[in-house]
């Protein structure tokens, strides 16, 4: 096949020569730029406007996070076992219509997941679980959810 190469280049003239030489380098630039270059560039694009969007969410939740701070919500020591916690956390969810989708023992603590809701009425049951049972965040993670004011709690550990 090589030797077929050769004598088909050796065959035409140099004109035709110079004319598949630049029109090959083209093709590879061509080859280069749309298997290569464009794919990297629009990966590195979509990462940053990713980044952009951690940065922005993570803002959200330090600013909001700290309202959970002011209110006192948030504390370090827990106190001893009172009643169960876990039918505890549900009751109060459901009368404050918070949809838990799960809750976890753990210890003496008890960990809620809840897909979505408002971030204003899960500080008003969260404050009214501190200052009516005594239950403290012990820790919360916090997503902003696509609904402005809405919220996705990916994990609330709560105890006595």
């Amino acid at each position: 096949m090589f030797e077929q190469l050769k004598e088909w280049w050796e065959g035409i003239s140099t004109r035709e020569q110079k004319l598949v030489s630049v029109g090959g380098g083209v093709a590879l630039l061509v080859v280069i730029y749309y298997l290569i270059w464009s794919p990297v560039a629009s990966n590195l694009a979509a990462s940053q406007q990713k980044l952009t969007s951690t940065e922005q969410t993570l803002y959200w939740v330090e600013t909001n996070i700290e309202k959970l701070l002011e209110e006192g919500l948030i504390q370090e020591q827990t106190l001893g076992r009172k009643q169960n916690l876990s039918r505890l956390i549900s009751s109060t969810a459901k009368r404050n219509n918070i949809n838990i989708s799960r809750i976890q023992n753990q210890n003496e603590q008890v960990d809620v997941w809840i897909n979505d809701v408002e971030f204003t009425a899960f500080l008003k049951w969260v404050t009214a679980l501190k200052n009516d049972t005594q239950v403290n965040v012990i820790n919360v993670d916090i997503s902003q959810n696509q609904v402005e004011g809405m919220v996705k709690i990916n994990r609330l550990s709560l105890s006595y």
